[in-house]
């Protein structure tokens, strides 16, 4: 349902305040906001993070090591997957310092429903359960530890679980278990998928950045 067009671009307009952007721009990306006007959705990233540009996703997938044991390459994998719109991480700075320190991290993907609906499910629920399970193909040890009642986000109702895996990397010597909070949508037409990923085995929490990030997300 969302909030209404006039509650949002109020809302857009407090975010960009002081800003000097084109208005006619569809997506808007700041220290603090990202905005797509074209599919209606508005959040802030957790203060002193910073948004990861789209020319480097390429560098991060290559590190990151998926899909152990199955027929598909790495590559195909991806391409399958597809990538995020926003990726949003602590430490995105490419510095020494952070060599081989998982970086607690919001990934945003969004999929027309025509892309997913030919899989077949009844519910929601249903397809949270084939998500997770599609998961679980590509993360080593992926099991769901927790879900919880669905709830209102701008009018929306949002499905979400936790998780953990074991996360792969060609920095990282053994394999680091990470958690994975998981929120899920349905909206005007598309599938809203936000990942937090934290390492509390690396002392890199962020519980608190993730329920912060969740009270601002606006869908119209």
């Amino acid at each position: 349902m969302g909030i209404g067009r006039r509650e949002f671009l109020k809302l857009t307009s407090l975010a960009l305040v002081g800003l000097n952007i084109d208005p006619l721009k569809a997506v808007v990306v700041n220290d603090n906001v990202y905005l797509n006007k074209k599919l209606g959705i508005l959040f802030h990233k957790p203060q002193n993070w910073g948004f990861v540009a789209i020319k480097d996703f390429g560098k991060i997938k290559s590190e990151q090591i998926i899909g152990e044991g199955l027929e598909e390459s790495a590559e195909e994998i991806w391409e399958e997957l597809g990538d995020p719109i926003c990726v949003a991480t602590k430490y995105y700075q490419d510095e020494p310092q952070y060599k081989g320190i998982f970086s607690p991290t919001i990934t945003l993907n969004i999929a027309p429903k025509e892309e997913i609906d030919y899989l077949g499910y009844d519910t929601f629920d249903e397809l949270m359960e084939m998500s997770a399970y599609g998961t679980s193909m590509v993360l080593k040890d992926f099991q769901v530890t927790k879900k919880y009642e669905p709830y209102l986000i701008s009018n929306c109702k949002f499905y979400e679980y936790d998780a953990e895996y074991l996360f792969e990397h060609t920095e990282i010597i053994e394999p680091l278990k990470v958690e994975l909070k998981v929120l899920k949508a349905e909206h005007n037409g598309f599938y809203y998928d936000f990942n937090c990923h934290q390492s509390k085995t690396q002392k890199q929490f962020a519980d608190k950045e993730f329920e912060e990030f969740k009270q601002t997300i606006k869908l119209m």
